[in-house]
């Protein structure tokens, strides 16, 4: 719930800034990509769309980590305690995020070539599904406040969130991410992107199981009703149309 995402803004400040565009048109070498041409202009916009999404990620984290930040009891000085608390894990995260740009950079372009794989029709259904995936970020973003933290912690009065996107899944900024990274894959044509889903997604179930024990530490049985509720990272439709049905039945 706490959303710890510094690491994440770390790397994509270092990919951004470092890398520019590799991870994303590191497989764009190839004229064919076993389905469709991935130097067709359709590619192109797809990848800079990407870019784009990518971009207004890390821009709302960084200006959210100040804006929430500065409005939190604490103030300025709360900031920079967050700020010194977490350096150890972002100079980590920073050095592992260079290390993997090094292999992105010195590996064979023929190794990337076979796991590129681009189709228009999927493209396009990734891209849909990355621009959705940064819009349920910003919005998961802003519904969890001053209650966001760089790493899982409960803050003191720290309020249990139930609403918004919380209430389809208990860690929806993990959900937007994993939409974000597997909308960049198709959209992209695999390739590197394979790789950083393959990290993501044992990394963030162990956030959840981390932040699912911190809460349920600290709120008890009513985390634990609305962890029985509610799931992890995939929305259900049952729930979702039960709780519609209970909110007409009240009209």
């Amino acid at each position: 719930m706490s959303g710890g995402l510094h690491p994440w803004v770390g790397v994509g400040l270092y990919l951004w800034v470092g890398v520019g565009f590799d991870p994303w048109v590191v497989v764009a070498g190839s004229p064919r990509a076993h389905a469709g041409r991935m130097d067709s202009p359709l590619h192109s916009a797809l990848v800079a769309l990407i870019a784009v999404c990518v971009a207004v990620f890390v821009a709302a984290w960084l200006v959210g980590a100040v804006w929430f930040g500065l409005k939190r009891g604490s103030g300025a000085a709360g900031l920079a305690g967050d700020l010194r608390r977490t350096l150890p894990r972002r100079v980590l995260l920073i050095a592992g995020a260079y290390l993997f740009s090094l292999l992105v950079r010195h590996t064979p372009d023929s190794w990337w070539h076979h796991l590129a794989f681009w189709q228009p029709e999927l493209a396009v259904l990734g891209a849909v599904l990355a621009v959705a995936s940064t819009g349920w970020l910003l919005w998961a973003r802003w519904v969890l406040g001053t209650m966001w933290a760089s790493i899982p912690m409960v803050r003191d009065h720290h309020e249990l969130r139930t609403d918004g996107p919380y209430r389809l899944v208990r860690h929806p900024i993990y959900t937007g991410l994993l939409g974000l990274v597997t909308g960049a894959m198709l959209a992209c044509g695999f390739g590197v992107w394979v790789v950083i889903l393959a990290v993501a997604v044992p990394w963030l179930l162990r956030r959840v199981r981390v932040e699912d024990r911190l809460m349920a530490d600290r709120f008890g049985g009513s985390y634990e009703a609305y962890r029985a509720r509610v799931p992890a990272l995939v929305p259900s439709i049952r729930p979702a149309w039960n709780s519609l049905h209970r909110a007409d039945s009240h009209h």
